[in-house]
């Protein structure tokens, strides 16, 4: 699992590197004569990587709606492959420009489908420390970077080559569509649940199982959970298409964490499962469960991508509406996507070098060398999230690294204001320890957490949108608002992260060591509630009353019938009989 969340999470790699190569590359680039850069056109160069990304969001999620987690990972390949290219050969802004946006586009589609695979594929015990990886593997990118921006100061032409240089990873990225298992979650949302069981034997155990006797409970418990909330999942969009977004179905009916059959009635379960869809049945492969065969053909499969983009857009739109059942959610991680960017978190990073010679560092590249400490820290602080996040947890990270972050912002003022180098390399360097050891890792975990499966590819890319579009806000006017207004700018970004102390403080749940399906329940609003408040009661243990299922397969039909709760529901695995909860009806 740990191979598998790295190699995911090279996109986070490139997504460093590009943040960190900029830094020292913006210093050569300004002895350029052939670029004309001035202080305008350099925060353009700066923040047109965020502005692709925020379009990169809504490709990203359209990719892995359309075409699943791993081929998405491997299709953002090509944007960190294109984008490099065209920066190097470029000779002006606009082209280069062009090329940080194109690269955006990677960043944007990286930093939904890496999180949200690596969220699927893994346990809940060790779910927070595995999607820090995708953190993790950033900070890495960007001290690697600062690392090669160094070694490349002597050569010729040396910011090209600085601008080239992720294009080479990049080209490792590609072959992720044949290195890594396809998402657990995704499979069973495509109908393909005998797929589903072999990839989560190997996850769970090791190996691929051969027969579904030899299943283990835990995987058998663990598909028949991603299984009902799919479908649930499924009868709520069906509701929604004939008479709005309202959720009137009964709430409790949808935990199958909770049912604790035995071994016997676990295999029981996965055969009526393996039987409801067959593997070979073309329209179980179809998206959504939609009972259309999947389009073939490069023409056919570009239009369904562009279907499936529209899709998003517009289902990212109803998100925000009041009466969307995953408003909650999204207003919480639009709002920690604004606080994230707002406190000047990878602005710092674009413009460490030149703040530095600001303050009164004499050489460039004693500037470049030094800016790479405050990458270094980023990635220490990372390190310590993954091992604290699934321990101290989400909440309280949150709030004391908006505390610390505040702290050595202020202290960041007043060393910029009496132009001490040391003291400002030292505040910068706090400030990233402490905002990479909460908000940086801590967001992603969130994401990958919050959405339910149905909305999740249109939820992440409206929040992950909301972060890049903050950020590139941000990397436009960094550089003008602290030449302008010296520390008086750092004042201003430490009283943000108080405010997002705050917020964290009142309106971000606790999600630690909760399933997903716990975590998606925590948020949903009760029918007549009114007060819009989210459940936070994670009691009402089974089934009750689970809608019948009518599939969309030639050779099987499945009624869920009655699941009564765990002390009503024992099955006989051994005589077969007493099999209450489900029945399967041949009509070959």
């Amino acid at each position: 699992m740990l191979f598998i969340a790295a190699f995911a999470c090279l996109g986070g790699f490139l997504f460093g590197y590009d943040l960190g190569l900029i830094a020292g590359a913006l210093l050569y680039m300004d002895h350029d004569v052939r670029l004309h850069l001035t202080t305008s056109s350099s925060e353009i160069v700066v923040g047109m990587a965020k502005l692709g990304a925020v379009f990169g969001t809504f490709v990203g999620g359209a990719l892995m709606v359309e075409f699943g987690r791993k081929k998405a990972i491997a299709g953002m390949g090509m944007f960190f492959l294109v984008g490099p290219l065209v920066m190097a050969v470029s000779s002006n802004a606009p082209g280069l420009s062009f090329g940080r946006f194109v690269v955006g586009l990677g960043i944007g589609a990286s930093a939904v489908c890496v999180p949200a695979y690596v969220g699927e594929m893994a346990l809940p015990e060790t779910r927070g420390a595995l999607v820090v990886t995708y953190e993790l593997m950033l900070c890495l990118g960007m001290v690697t970077s600062a690392l090669v921006d160094w070694l490349l100061r002597n050569v010729s032409q040396n910011w090209r080559w600085m601008v080239l240089a992720p294009a080479f990873p990049a080209m490792v990225m590609l072959l992720g569509v044949f290195v890594l298992p396809e998402s657990p979650r995704w499979l069973v949302v495509q109908g393909r649940l005998s797929k589903a069981l072999d990839v989560l034997h190997s996850l769970r155990e090791g190996g691929v199982s051969d027969s579904p006797d030899t299943s283990t409970a835990r995987v058998e418990r663990e598909l028949m959970e991603l299984w009902s909330a799919v479908e649930k999942e499924r009868g709520e969009k069906m509701m929604g298409d004939d008479g709005g977004m309202e959720n009137t179905g009964d709430h409790d009916a949808v935990d199958a964490e909770e049912d604790t059959d035995t071994a016997s009635a676990s295999h029981t379960t996965t055969r009526v499962i393996r039987a409801a869809v067959p593997c070979d049945d073309p329209y179980a492969q179809t998206p959504r469960g939609g009972g259309v065969p999947r389009a073939t053909g490069v023409l056919a499969t570009t239009t369904s991508f562009l279907k499936t983009l529209r899709s998003v857009l517009s289902e990212s739109a109803q998100l925000f509406s009041k009466s969307h059942p995953e408003h909650k959610p999204v207003r919480v991680a639009a709002v920690l996507a604004f606080f994230n960017q707002a406190s000047c978190s990878t602005s710092l990073v674009n413009y460490a070098p030149l703040l530095l010679r600001g303050a009164g560092m004499r050489s460039e590249a004693d500037a470049v060398l030094f800016a790479s400490l405050i990458s270094v820290c980023k990635f220490t602080g990372v390190l310590l999230s993954m091992f604290t996040v699934d321990r101290a947890g989400r909440r309280p990270l949150l709030i004391w690294g908006s505390v610390w972050c505040a702290v050595s912002m202020f202290l960041l003022s007043a060393a910029v204001a009496n132009a001490k180098a040391t003291a400002t390399l030292a505040a910068m360097c706090l400030f990233m320890l402490s905002f990479s050891a909460s908000w940086a890792g801590v967001f992603w975990v969130l994401l990958s957490e919050m959405f339910t499966m149905r909305w999740k590819g249109s939820a992440m890319a409206s929040a992950t949108a909301i972060l890049f579009a903050t950020g590139s806000l941000v990397d436009f006017v960094f550089l003008s608002a602290a030449r302008a207004m010296g520390g008086g700018a750092f004042i201003l970004v430490g009283l943000i992260c108080v405010f997002a102390g705050v917020y964290a403080h009142l309106s971000v749940p606790e999600t630690k060591g909760k399933t997903l399906k716990e975590v998606q329940r925590g948020f949903e609003v009760r029918p007549g509630s009114g007060s819009g408040e989210s459940g936070r009661s994670f009691g009402g243990f089974g089934f009750e009353s689970f809608s019948r299922k009518f599939s969309a397969s030639r050779n099987a039909y499945v009624a869920m019938t009655e699941i009564s709760h765990a002390g009503e529901n024992a099955v006989d695995g051994e005589d077969g009989g007493g099999v209450g909860t489900t029945t399967t009806f041949e009509t070959r």
